[in-house]
């Protein structure tokens, strides 16, 4: 008896526990077992009904390909995918770049038959010199195209609007006490004590103070969480050096405009920390990111993506990046969208 109720009281402290976190939405409170009732967002989330866009088949042409990490797939209502096919009635397909090489694409029959107007590579920040290193090599330094008149991002506190939008709101109650999650309870126990007692973070989610309490709709909006590669990439970008990085995407550009049709865009999102270090209150993370460097080497081929999501951040949008997690929220979305929207007007230089 004694024994069943030593194993009973933790079960039920931990799920007590559970009930008080809120169900799991973010990854970043996934990573770092922390409470969706402190870092959630409780802004409603206007996403669109059905995705506009066709994800994981490249058996037809198109008029725009997007490859991507999960900053182009994870979220099918929300993606910026979604505003660009809307705002333009082009037809897009998008492809995870987890599954599907640049080179498969290039070299695949509905490319080289059917070529798209625009190939649009989208690689987050602390992932882009792993995996551009991956696409293409560079023995030699390629020239590196500047253009005359650099595409500037636009700085309107307005975003564009989704016709009838879905609405969409963040759980917060249980509908079924058997999907508390005890184990995350558990670790969510345990992180705090390590925390509070030994200042120390022993998980990958980095919870940072904020300047400025209007930048997000989380219940403790003094402070975010952010992932630590936000913080470990620069050691990857100091490694590869923009020389490097600058000839990558010069090869890249070469080989997909090489069919003298299709244009090369490469999205890079710029990670949670470089979008808000502005307003964090660690002066240690701030000036940690290379990519406006980078962005001014090639402005015919890289849209201002950091200067257009730090604008609205700075303009009082919350949830630009999502509280509790690494990716934009709807706003973040619609940002995107309305940056690559107005960069495919300006014509490439030649």
């Amino acid at each position: 008896m004694g024994v069943l109720l030593l194993a009973f009281l933790p079960a039920a402290l931990f799920f007590g526990v559970g009930i008080y976190l809120q169900p799991l939405d973010g990854d970043l409170t996934r990573i770092g077992a922390h409470a969706e009732r402190d870092h959630g967002w409780n802004g409603p989330q206007a996403v669109f009904k059905q995705p506009r866009y066709t994800q994981g088949e490249y058996t037809r042409g198109h008029d725009m390909v997007v490859v991507g990490d999960s900053f182009a797939t994870a979220m099918p209502q929300h993606q910026w995918q979604n505003q660009v096919a809307t705002a333009t009635g082009m037809s897009i397909v998008t492809l995870s770049s987890y599954t599907t090489s640049v080179q498969q694409v290039l070299q695949s029959s509905v490319f080289a038959q059917q070529p798209p107007r625009f190939f649009v590579l989208t690689y987050t920040e602390r992932h882009l010199p792993s995996q551009i290193g991956k696409d293409v090599r560079c023995d030699g330094f390629a020239p590196v195209p500047q253009a005359n008149h650099p595409v500037e991002a636009r700085t309107t506190v307005d975003l564009p609007r989704i016709d009838h939008p879905q609405v969409l709101h963040r759980q917060t109650h249980w509908y079924d006490w058997r999907d508390v999650k005890l184990a995350h309870a558990a670790k969510h126990v345990v992180y705090s004590v390590v925390r509070s007692a030994f200042d120390h973070e022993p998980t990958k989610a980095l919870s940072i103070g904020l300047s400025r309490p209007d930048l997000f709709s989380s219940a403790k909006p003094s402070a975010t969480l952010v992932f630590r590669g936000d913080v470990d990439k620069l050691a990857q970008w100091r490694e590869a050096g923009l020389d490097d990085l600058s000839c990558r995407i010069e090869k890249l550009r070469q080989r997909v405009e090489a069919n003298g049709h299709t244009r090369f865009i490469l999205m890079v999102p710029p990670d949670k920390l470089t979008a808000y270090s502005t307003w964090t209150t660690r002066h240690d993370l701030k000036s940690l990111s290379q990519l406006a460097d980078l962005s001014r080497r090639h402005p015919s081929v890289m849209p201002r993506l950091d200067q257009a999501l730090i604008t609205a951040i700075d303009q009082g949008h919350k949830d630009v990046y999502l509280p509790n997690n690494t990716h934009w929220g709807s706003n973040g979305h619609l940002v995107a969208a309305q940056t690559l929207i107005d960069f495919l007007k300006q014509a490439p230089s030649p």
